[in-house]
């Protein structure tokens, strides 16, 4: 028994690493963009934050504007919005949609446009229980946070791209 949970295992690893399978944060990012400066339109938003985390995980050096030379990457619209889905018979709100909307663009050192204006978007739904009034803003929060973290992925994956 415990040599076939041994073989077992050595082909899921074998299928995993065949299938080009790697780690989520995993990216390789274009020499031009180690070292980069990100500028925001929304002072007060989590993404750039968020963003800049995953970056230094990938050994990108982040700067300041008066700081040295750097690539540019402007989140030039942050937006997030929340919309009724659908309505029961007595037209209260049964689902809500939140969408997160990012358009960004990446300048390299000398002002040359490396990624021309682009948009990122992503939405989750979720149901709203009118028994469960309360819980309805933290379920509109975690969709928040997940689709931020949907959006720094779908970012790092478009720098990753700019290497080909």
């Amino acid at each position: 028994m415990r040599h076939m949970i041994r073989i077992t295992l050595c082909l899921f690893i074998a299928a995993l690493s065949a299938c080009g399978f790697h780690l989520r944060e995993s990216v390789s990012l274009p020499a031009s963009l180690q070292v980069l400066r990100i500028e925001s339109v929304d002072t007060l938003s989590a993404l750039p934050q968020e963003l800049g985390r995953a970056l230094l995980r990938q050994g990108v050096t982040l700067v300041d504007r008066d700081s040295t030379r750097s690539s540019v990457l402007r989140i030039l619209s942050d937006s997030q919005a929340t919309l009724p889905l659908s309505f029961s018979g007595a037209a209260r709100v049964q689902e809500y949609q939140v969408i997160h909307r990012v358009e960004f663009e990446v300048l390299d050192a000398d002002g040359k446009v490396l990624a021309p204006r682009s948009t990122i978007e992503r939405k989750r739904d979720y149901r709203f229980d009118e028994t469960q009034a309360l819980g309805a803003a933290a379920e509109d929060e975690l969709a928040r946070k997940e689709l931020r973290r949907e959006i720094v992925q779908a970012l790092m994956l478009r720098l990753e791209s700019l290497a080909g």
